[in-house]
């Protein structure tokens, strides 16, 4: 018998490396350098095809066009928006960067389809809750933006509190629900902690998205953007392509993540002597 699809929306919009034709004369990059500044071979760690009952996932490069920032977040005020001018540790893109006329064409062409789709995904009767995908590096630039930090294991985040809760703006997801999946992340991925280093940190160092933040509070099903740290299962070395042995990794983290969906989209189960909902 086939397995019911789990009631979850996966979007995984950094993991694409395709890079248009009538931008690659100007890419300073290498190929393993494009992977490396999106979320390096998230297309195997987060493939949920088959499982889910909605998965999302992008093909062109996040140095191209992030589907993960607001269309007037740009350069040069934000060599990190929706298009890249510096990658994250530094790099040069572009020959020459790309004109306000270009960006708005990768804007008609990736952004807003994506988007769109979300929004109709996101509406689907059923629905539980919805899970943007993301890696983060090991250490990263603090907040000060003059420091790099240790980063956790797994972040997840709401736009809220250290706690799921509603700081200054509207959640994507309620605390109670954030509890859960970390409960359940640190349940499932106990064998993976490293001493001194958090395992799950709800809101920290990420708060969530231009993804959560905008579909969160147009939806009724929760939002929550999922980081893992690349130490997980990123070598030094990593090449644009994960090794047999790099994918053996993805596979048994990709497992574990798939269980933790699984009971976190499980029906909740009456306490013992309470009548079950009718």
């Amino acid at each position: 018998m086939k397995q019911a699809l789990l009631p979850i929306l996966i979007s995984v919009p950094h993991g694409g490396s395709h890079m248009p034709d009538h931008l690659k004369e100007r890419l300073l990059l290498s190929e393993a350098d494009v992977v490396r500044d999106g979320d390096t071979w998230t297309q195997e760690l987060f493939d949920f095809r088959g499982s889910v009952q909605t998965f999302m996932a992008a093909d062109t490069a996040r140095v191209v066009i992030d589907l993960n920032r607001d269309p007037t977040d740009r350069p040069p005020a934000n060599p990190d928006g929706i298009v890249k001018t510096l990658t994250v540790d530094g790099q040069q893109v572009w020959s020459e960067p790309l004109s306000d006329e270009e960006t708005n064409s990768l804007i008609e062409a990736v952004h807003a389809p994506y988007h769109q789709k979300l929004m109709h995904a996101s509406s689907e009767e059923g629905l539980r809750f919805a899970v943007d995908c993301h890696t983060m590096l090991d250490i990263g630039p603090a907040k000060d933006g003059n420091t790099w930090e240790q980063r956790p294991l797994m972040c997840i985040s709401n736009r809220g509190s250290a706690g799921g809760g509603r700081e200054t703006e509207t959640i994507t997801a309620p605390p109670e629900f954030m509890q859960l999946f970390k409960q359940e992340l640190e349940r499932e991925f106990a064998d993976e902690m490293v001493e001194g280093i958090p395992l799950v940190l709800v809101n920290a160092p990420f708060r969530g998205g231009y993804i959560t933040q905008l579909h969160g509070p147009r939806t009724d099903i929760p939002w929550i953007q999922l980081e893992l740290n690349r130490r997980l299962y990123l070598p030094a070395a990593a090449g644009p392509v994960p090794s047999a042995a790099d994918l053996e990794r993805l596979t048994k983290l990709r497992d574990k993540l798939l269980l933790v969906l699984e009971r976190v989209a499980a029906p909740a189960q009456p306490e013992a002597g309470e009548e079950p909902a009718s």
